[in-house]
């Protein structure tokens, strides 16, 4: 806000300055001392010209730097959340196959009851094996969702850390232009 005040300023006295200067320069009789001070009046209109439109340029490459770091972000934002649904689908997936191991089991359990009549001391030991499967199935799969959600959770902070060293990193640059004004100034 203070630099656009600024700058409006700066053009209102430069305009002032242009006004005074091109009517005042071309008077007859006018001293040597009033005709350096009307050039060097000029010089520094020039000279502030220069530096408005040098400061425009600064703040156009500022803008353009937090405007791709801001892209940058929202990738890796976009990045993390993909992650994260594909670990909620694969966990969704892998909970489905624990579904649909563990009704394969029951159905394999009535069936080695219904064996047991027949042969009741190998179909209690069959019995036992399936449900020791099912139960290590399940094991597994929960072993394996929890990794799946690990590695999305890890994805998800590695993209928000690269997001903040790219914000970072265009702050710096910005910075580093400003400073680089300054230094020429």
């Amino acid at each position: 806000m203070k630099k656009g005040i600024f700058a409006m300023f700066i053009l209102v006295a430069s305009m002032a300055m242009v006004a005074c200067t091109s009517s005042s320069t071309v008077k007859e009789g006018a001293t040597n001392e009033e005709n350096q001070a009307l050039k060097l009046l000029e010089k520094r209109r020039e000279y502030y010209k220069a530096q408005d439109r040098e400061k425009a340029k600064l703040e156009a490459e500022a803008k353009k730097a937090e405007e791709e770091a801001r892209k940058a972000q929202e990738k890796a934002i976009e990045e993390a959340k993909k992650a994260e649904e594909e670990a909620k689908l694969q966990a969704a997936k892998t909970e489905e196959e624990n579904k649909k191991a563990e009704e394969n089991a029951k159905l394999e359990a009535k069936k080695a009851e219904e064996n047991a009549k027949l042969e009741a001391a190998r179909a209690q030991e069959e019995a036992k094996r399936i449900e020791e499967e099912a139960k290590k199935a399940e094991e597994d799969a929960k072993l394996q969702a929890a990794k799946a959600e690990e590695e999305a959770r890890k994805a998800q902070e590695k993209a928000i850390e690269e997001a903040k060293k790219a914000e970072e990193q265009a702050k710096l640059e910005a910075l580093k232009i400003l400073e680089k004004k300054r230094k020429t100034n």
